[in-house]
């Protein structure tokens, strides 16, 4: 006859939370002017194409790039992250620039990167095989 005997060792140590610090990209894109300091696609830089524009943010969901002399309007929509079914969500920034060239490699929605700060907006297209990635700086 074998007898096995376990014993459990109640710990009072608790682990640290992990929290996601998030912004409220409603009251950070419209302060100041912005520039895209990168946007990737796959292994492609298109950072270029965007060089010396500035883009302003409003809070009516409106956004006015300028580029010397000429300007273009688009929109923008915020979403914040939605917890549901016991998963994590995403807070989503929408870019609508219209169909001009290159504006249209900003058209889609991206997913509010965690690394995200009131001077740098990371964002990473929501679909995965994607592999887009673009990055906003605020101007000084």
């Amino acid at each position: 006859m074998v007898t096995l005997t376990i014993s459990c060792k109640k710990s009072d140590d608790v682990a640290p939370a992990t929290t996601a610090t998030t912004i409220d990209l409603k009251s950070v894109m419209p302060a100041g002017s912005w520039s895209v300091s990168s946007l990737r696609q796959k292994t492609e830089d298109k950072s270029s194409n965007f060089k010396n524009m500035t883009f302003a943010f409003s809070s009516d969901g409106s956004v006015t790039v300028t580029d010397g002399n000429k300007t273009t309007k688009g929109s923008w929509v915020y979403s914040p992250a939605v917890t549901y079914y016991g998963g994590d969500g995403f807070a989503s920034l929408v870019l609508n620039m219209g169909t001009s060239k290159p504006f249209d490699l900003l058209n889609r929605t991206w997913n509010v990167n965690t690394e995200s700060t009131t001077s740098t907006l990371k964002l990473d297209n929501k679909e995965p095989l994607d592999d887009e990635h673009l990055v906003f700086a605020k101007n000084l």
